[in-house]
């Protein structure tokens, strides 16, 4: 038996195999042959330890999981002990992709070949997971309120300036477009009744009660939810969140309730420039094209809308900051395997996020006109 690879350490019940040199790819055919000394002999246990490996790689993570699974399958428990972060971690993506594809393969094992009870399945497990997701964050949200010296105040401001003041050119410059585009469209309809002036009612109230901040919440979610699932998915599968984990601090205290708090700081102040944008480029071809002064706009405006009309529209904004920021953080937080998976939840965080914001602008529309408001 090749000793460079392992050596073996064994009584009537137990067997030890310490792993040694490099358990890599170029030595596969060499580690398979070796392992296959490793006997079941009626032992009950089989721990694999790092005893003195140097390097082990994606390959030879496989050999040595092949082997216990074989050990297994003769009635022993397996199990790994010892191996240093950067050697466990290939020994962790392996044994998480095959439970995946056995938990499927059993699903579809045990279903009837129906599309719809598989579908069925399928959205009541990610609904439990998201259901599960949502619960952890509001723990920490609850926590945070009862301990505040426990927040992260320093990155809940440098999340306020990363989605909030680092935004407001974007936001800005897209809602003034909107409010020119408004303007524009609105005039060579209402043009033909003579009732130019009003353009100005068309473009105050839509941009006040529905533009602005709707807007606002879409460039933030393509900007700062897709930005919030980037980076808490990178450091998942960098295993710094395991690292927060054994210094004893709380993930979600410590990177989901800042961005969440920090969002909600920021999605209503940029709401505030999206509006004064919005009515800015009403204003621009009010005054270019329309004959309309500055003094004929703003005093339309004071008349034709109220402080109600900017509220309706101001009170959307934490609401939907909330629900960009759990979006984002929670697509974020499930990414666990690979850069491709990263990706994908990336951008269903964005699309997630958006659709969301359509859903409850749609409800807060409805719930405002039975409130008669």
């Amino acid at each position: 038996m090749p000793v460079n690879y392992f050596t073996l350490d064994s009584d009537a019940r137990s067997l030890t195999v310490s792993l040694r040199d490099n358990w890599t790819f170029q030595n596969v055919s060499a580690l398979q042959q070796a392992l296959e000394e490793v006997e079941h002999n009626g032992v009950d246990q089989v721990t694999f330890q790092c005893g003195g490996l140097q390097k082990i790689d994606i390959a030879g993570a496989w050999v040595l999981f092949r082997k216990s699974q074989q050990l297994e399958g003769h009635g022993a428990l397996t199990e790994f002990k010892g191996f240093k972060a950067a050697h466990f971690k290939y020994l962790k993506n392996i044994t998480e992709v095959t439970s995946h594809d056995q938990a499927a393969d059993s699903i579809e094992a045990s279903a009837p070949a129906g599309f719809v009870q598989n579908g069925i399945e399928r959205i009541g497990r990610a609904s439990v997971s998201v259901i599960e997701d949502v619960g952890h964050v509001a723990r920490a949200i609850l926590e945070g309120m009862r301990s505040p010296s426990r927040l992260a105040f320093r990155e809940t401001l440098r999340q306020v300036d990363q989605a909030g003041a680092r935004a407001i050119p974007v936001v800005v410059v897209i809602s003034f477009l909107m409010g020119v585009v408004l303007a524009y469209q609105g005039s060579s309809q209402l043009q033909q009744f003579g009732a130019t002036i009003y353009v100005v009612d068309l473009v105050s109230i839509s941009v006040l009660r529905e533009m602005g901040v709707l807007l606002a919440a879409i460039m933030v979610a393509g900007r700062s939810g897709s930005a919030f699932a980037a980076a808490l998915g990178a450091m998942k599968l960098n295993e710094e969140i395991d690292a927060l984990r054994v210094m004893g601090l709380n993930p979600n205290q410590v990177l989901v309730l800042p961005r969440i708090l920090g969002l909600l700081i920021a999605l209503p102040l940029l709401t505030i420039f999206a509006d004064f944008a919005g009515l800015a480029g009403g204003l621009l071809i009010s005054i270019n094209m329309l004959d309309i002064s500055f003094t004929q706009f703003t005093e339309r405006v004071a008349s034709s809308t109220s402080m109600q009309d900017f509220m309706v529209g101001f009170v959307k904004a934490p609401v939907f900051a909330l629900l960009i920021a759990t979006v984002g953080t929670l697509s974020g937080m499930q990414a666990n395997s690979s850069a491709e998976q990263l990706g994908r939840y990336t951008t269903m965080a964005v699309v997630q996020s958006i659709f969301l914001i359509i859903v409850a602008d749609a409800f807060f529309t409805i719930l405002f006109s039975k409130m008669g408001i």
